[in-house]
């Protein structure tokens, strides 16, 4: 039987037509391999999957598993031809020795990382790994990536761990977290950016936000060196009660800073206090944005209040030309309430810097009613005004 014509490079492969295939198509090299495993699958048949995809060289790969358990046999982890390898749902990854010598980018869905020899054998056997991507993995509690020398780049997004993450020669650092977990920076000496974002559950037990502020402020010590930053608007949140209770916090070496954020009233104490402690800020981006809703009000209210502190004493009352977050989606529907807040955003962004370049504003959730090209045009003349004042160059962004 004459094998079929299909494209040297198998871009997309489903579970449903890979067994004929496996019988009429066999290529010395297969470039791209995307497979998703339906959940009826037994492991045998999957074995032989993986058999095919290791004897075929493939470079870039993509499993997904549905719900299914599955152990992959030895001869994956011997598989030198993985360039980037990307897997989504595992029972266990990497009990054995691996050997993935052109590895470059790896990510891991789902995984189950708890036996620390998991996530070690990986390292030890990727020796020029660059990107390592944990999304939604359990464990390991420490993460030391001291070695491999090469990972320059890594992503954590919520999962259960690391708690502990050791990285001494990372450049690049994405940290998604659940307000509950703590996680610590050990050593993070030679990073050039990072993004930090506390994702906060409203729906489970009452916040901590004696620990959420003392879990900041050990991260931020550990980034003050950095040069490009994102902060999303429940760190500033969490920055604001520090800053309103009188708490002092480190002063950066940061140059390109990126808030993405509401331009709500419990924001902005701790993104002014931010501004005052980048001396060197060259550029700050401020993405307006109501998909990141962080700390409830009524929350930080208790708190203060449980505290002893009074609005007027702290100094929370000069900020009440800002709305609450309740009152920001209101705000921005409409135009003459868009510009008094547009002007009270850049009022304090200026008495809070003296470095700054340029300040770039994203608007793309800021679209009041009646609102066309002639509204935003008038609106960024009226931001020049204060540009000209301030030898500030100002982009608005939609």
């Amino acid at each position: 039987m004459e094998a079929c014509m299909v494209p040297h490079t198998l871009r997309q492969l489903t579970a449903r037509d890979i067994n004929q295939t496996l019988s009429f198509y066999r290529p010395p090299k297969i470039t791209s391999f995307n497979l998703r495993i339906p959940r009826y699958v037994r492991g045998p048949e999957i074995d032989r999957w993986i058999e095919f995809i290791v004897s075929r060289n493939v470079e870039k790969l993509t499993l997904v598993f549905n719900n299914q358990t599955y152990s992959f046999p030895d001869s994956f982890y011997l598989s030198s031809s993985f360039a980037q390898l990307c897997i989504h749902y595992p029972s266990k990854v990497a009990g054995c020795t691996v050997s993935w010598k052109y590895l470059r980018k790896l990510t891991l869905w789902d995984c189950n990382l708890c036996e620390e020899e998991s996530i070690q054998n990986i390292l030890s056997g990727s020796p020029i790994l660059e990107t390592l991507k944990l999304k939604y993995c359990r464990g390991p509690q420490r993460l030391d990536l001291s070695k491999p020398r090469s990972l320059r780049r890594l992503v954590i997004y919520f999962g259960a761990g690391p708690t502990e993450i050791v990285a001494p020669h990372l450049q690049y650092l994405s940290l998604r977290t659940f307000n509950e977990r703590t996680c610590t920076l050990v050593d993070v000496s030679s990073l050039a950016e990072a993004k930090i974002h506390i994702a906060v559950d409203n729906y489970g037990p009452p916040l901590k936000l004696d620990f959420l502020q003392t879990m900041v402020l050990k991260l931020l010590a550990k980034l003050h060196n950095v040069k490009r930053l994102t902060f999303t608007g429940t760190v500033l949140q969490i920055l604001s009660l520090v800053e309103l209770r009188g708490v002092p916090f480190p002063t950066f070496k940061v140059q390109t800073l990126t808030v993405e954020t509401g331009f709500t009233r419990s924001v902005i104490p701790g993104l002014g206090r931010l501004l005052q402690n980048s001396p060197e800020l060259e550029k700050l981006t401020a993405q307006a944005t109501t998909r990141l809703v962080g700390i409830p009000e009524r929350d930080l209210d208790s708190y203060m209040d449980s505290e002893g502190l009074n609005p007027d004493r702290c100094g929370r009352s000069k900020y009440e030309a800002f709305p609450t977050l309740f009152e920001f989606v209101s705000v921005i529907s409409c135009k003459d309430a868009t510009w008094r807040l547009m002007a009270s955003f850049m009022e304090m962004v200026m008495r809070n810097v003296k470095t700054l370049e340029t300040l770039v504003v994203g608007l793309e959730c800021i679209k009041p009613k009646g609102s066309d090209a002639r509204w935003f045009e008038e609106l960024l003349q009226m931001l020049q005004l204060l540009s000209n004042n301030n030898n500030v160059s100002i982009v608005l962004k939609r």
